[in-house]
Order: structure tokens, then sequence, then C-alpha cells
């Protein structure tokens, strides 16, 4: 029987992620760095909060509806509930309300289906993630680190692998270290916190650590839902002749010594 092993994209060893909260103005900083080593981030919005325009008294502390779209462009742009409650704490028809309000302004600034979350607080309870389900809601991140590896069992809880003020360059060691096919480092964080405590430097550094490695596959939140989702609904003969990816993006994996790809809707014979 053939045995198929998973892989990354183009036969990457791992896989690196961000994602950043609450939409300062420290988030234009942070993205030019991650841009220049070409790191990726998922950016989580709270809607009421984001400045109208230049003008509004907002803009001092948080980016400006205007320019959502050009300052996370190739990155993504998620949910952070409208007004940053504590979703748990909260009536379901409330929870629905702030999901949907957030969910709609940020779609009509980014220009693409948001679907993406972040918990405000980090905190939840088990009500609250159906509740996100039924909004569209597929991948949502708490605050808790494991740390460690492996990707999530449920996108819904999604745990990071650290906050950003964890020391990045062990971590870093450590995950190049690690054996596991779909190892994934996922870093969260504020933007503002860098500005707060003056160390800048520090995301910098990590940045400059593992942007370089083509060993690693930079890519967002969502980037890896997709990824994953996709590679866990591969069709896969019984006696494992063949495999068919009924998904829309194109998918690697190793058979034996061949690294071997499968394009959307393509089936693939296994020697």
């Amino acid at each position: 029987m053939n045995k198929l092993t998973f892989s990354w994209p183009a036969g990457k060893l791992g896989a690196v992620t961000t994602s950043w909260d609450d939409g300062t103005i420290h988030d234009r900083p942070l993205v030019e760095i991650l841009n220049r080593h070409g790191l990726k981030g998922t950016w989580n919005l709270n809607a009421s909060t984001l400045a109208a325009g230049p003008d509004d008294p907002a803009a001092a502390r948080r980016v400006t509806r205007g320019e959502v779209r050009s300052l996370y462009a190739g990155h993504e742009v998620a949910c952070h509930a409208f007004t940053h409650p504590f979703l748990e704490r909260i009536p379901e028809e409330a929870v629905l309300a702030e999901t949907t309000a957030d969910r709609g302004v940020l779609e009509s600034l980014a220009g693409y289906p948001v679907k993406g979350m972040s918990l405000p607080f980090g905190t939840y309870d088990t009500r609250v993630l159906r509740l996100l389900r039924n909004c569209g809601i597929v991948h949502c991140r708490t605050t808790r680190a494991t740390p460690g590896f492996a990707p999530p069992d449920d996108f819904l809880e999604w745990h990071p692998t650290c906050h950003h003020k964890a020391d990045l360059a062990a971590l870093w060691k450590q995950f190049v270290d690690h054996r596991h096919a779909q190892k994934l480092l996922y870093v969260w964080g504020h933007s503002y916190e860098f500005d707060r405590d003056g160390n800048w430097g520090h995301i910098e550094s990590f940045a400059a650590l593992a942007g370089p490695d083509k060993n690693v596959w930079h890519a967002t939140n969502m980037e890896i839902y997709s990824y994953l989702t996709a590679w866990r609904a591969l069709w896969c003969a019984l006696d494992m002749s063949s495999v068919r990816n009924v998904s829309a993006i194109p998918l690697w994996f190793r058979s034996g010594d061949a690294l071997l790809r499968c394009d959307p809707g393509q089936t693939l014979g296994l020697a």
C-alpha cells in the first residue's frame, strides 16, 4: 500500500504565521517589518474603533478605514468583534451582532470575505464558538500559548505557539530542529506593545531570522487554515493507488522519495 506524507506547499518543511490585534497605528511599522522580511500576518480589527479618516481624533491612535485595504495588502484582515467585548458575558444575539457587524464593515473595507477572527481578551466558552461558526467564522485564535508546533484539531479554538514577548530566538531553534511534518510556528501579539516597551528590535530580529529561511512557508492564518483543511479533505482510493484533490488549491505530498503536486480537481495515480 502506498503511503502519503504531508508536505507544506512546494515541499517546505514548516510554516510560520503571525496574528496581531486591535488595529492601532503601530501596525504601520510592523507591517513594514514583516513585508521587508517576507513574513505574513493576520490583522484582527474592531470596526467600531477604526478612525473614520485622518481628521478623526481617533486617527491619533487607530488606523483609518480608508487605509485598511492598502496597509494590509498581502496579509489577512480578520474580525476582533465590533466593540471588543467579553463575548462569553453577553447574550447570544449580542454575540451574533458583534460578529456580523464587524464582518460587514471589514469586508467593505478589505474587499473580500472576512472569515477569520481572534477572541477579544482571549476569553470564550463553547456557546461562543458555536455562535461564531454560525456567523461564518472558520478560524479563531485564542491567547493560550501551547507552546508547541502542531496545527489545531479545531481551527475555531486555535491556540498559538506563543506571544511575541517569548524568547523567539530560542523557539525558532526548537522549531527548526522539530521533526513533525506539519510543524507550525504561530506568534501573536499587539503592535503597540513594541512601541510601549521600546523593543521593536525584538520582532525585527525574529523577522530577520525567520524570513530568509527557504524551508519555511510564510502564510496568513487563512492560508494555513485553507491548506490544512484541503489536505485533510484529500480523497484517497481504498488501496491508496490514487488520490483526488477536491479543493480549490494545489496540494503537495511525498510518496516514497518523490515530492508530488496535486492540482485542484486532479486525480493522481500513485506508483
